[in-house]
């Protein structure tokens, strides 16, 4: 509203003094007032209407857009604003700490758009990378034995494939059998112990590494489609970025808070019939 009046501020005083009401005018300093608090109140509107999409990811984009706001109301402050100067006080009281939950931090850290960039201390970052990790080697754990499960003796697919991995095995090696006993005992029992030593940690250790050199991708890009075309190579992190991902940033519609239909359905929601809506909302807003 503050912003339409200043768009129109000559348009009103204008129409004010045909109608012989200039008494009702507002003076220099009233306009100047309404222009601050139009520039103080912008980034509080542009956030508001990022966050309330309900269509794309929003929960990664909390920490980046506090980051933001704070800084714009500092620079706001800066000026001389003062409604800027207060508001800033209050998002550094409300907003302080919030790179420490968990829930926003790794949300944000697993949207490709922004990953550790959207932190403004990157000593928040490696504790989500910690926890990430504990949970990528649960994922691993749980996953390992179905994957390395031997086959069963007794059925036919397990017979065949030994028959067929069997010459194989004799064409790579002449001596056969007897070679494990021989001069390659040394060597395989290396091979073996490397084998071992690949564990569901080491695996976790090598995706995040993988992803944390991975490229942020331009912010109007979809961070769920990224991660669905790079399944293959994150299996765990894609798993989790699912799981964090799919959270709305806001607890209700932003259409129940903002909108007259959003009070009313919400007040009367337990009792209101869908085709009562349309009247209610008529009536409520022509009285």
């Amino acid at each position: 509203m503050f912003e339409r009046l200043h768009e129109q501020k000559d348009v009103v005083t204008t129409v004010l003094c045909l109608l012989g009401k200039s008494s009702l005018c507002l003076s220099e300093e009233h306009w100047s007032l309404i222009s601050l608090s139009v520039d103080a109140l912008r980034p509080f509107e542009e956030i508001t209407r990022e966050i309330s999409s309900e269509k794309h990811v929003s929960v990664s984009k909390v920490i980046p857009l506090v980051s933001l706001l704070l800084k714009s109301t500092a620079s706001n402050e800066r000026q001389g604003n003062r409604l800027a100067a207060e508001l800033s006080a209050q998002c550094q009281r409300c907003f302080r700490g919030i790179e420490t939950c968990y829930g926003l931090a790794v949300s944000t850290y697993l949207d490709i758009r922004f990953k550790s960039l959207g932190f403004r201390d990157m000593a928040n970052v490696e504790p989500v990378k910690t926890r990430l990790i504990a949970e990528m080697q649960l994922i691993n754990q749980t996953s390992a034995p179905s994957m390395s499960a031997p086959p069963d003796p007794n059925s036919s697919s397990a017979t065949s494939s030994a028959s067929s991995m069997a010459p194989a095995t004799n064409s790579c090696s002449p001596a056969g059998a007897a070679a494990k006993g021989g001069i390659w005992m040394d060597f395989d029992s290396q091979v073996q112990a490397s084998q071992q030593h690949r564990t569901a940690g080491t695996d976790s250790l090598i995706e995040m590494r993988r992803y944390t050199e991975e490229k942020p991708v331009p912010r109007d890009q979809d961070p769920l489609l990224w991660w669905k075309q790079n399944e293959a190579t994150f299996p765990s992190l894609s798993k989790l970025a699912r799981k964090h991902l799919g959270v709305i940033a806001t607890s209700v519609p932003s259409e129940r808070i903002f909108s007259k239909a959003g009070q009313l359905v919400s007040d009367r929601r337990s009792a209101i019939k869908a085709k009562n809506v349309n009247m209610l909302l008529f009536l409520n807003k022509n009285l």
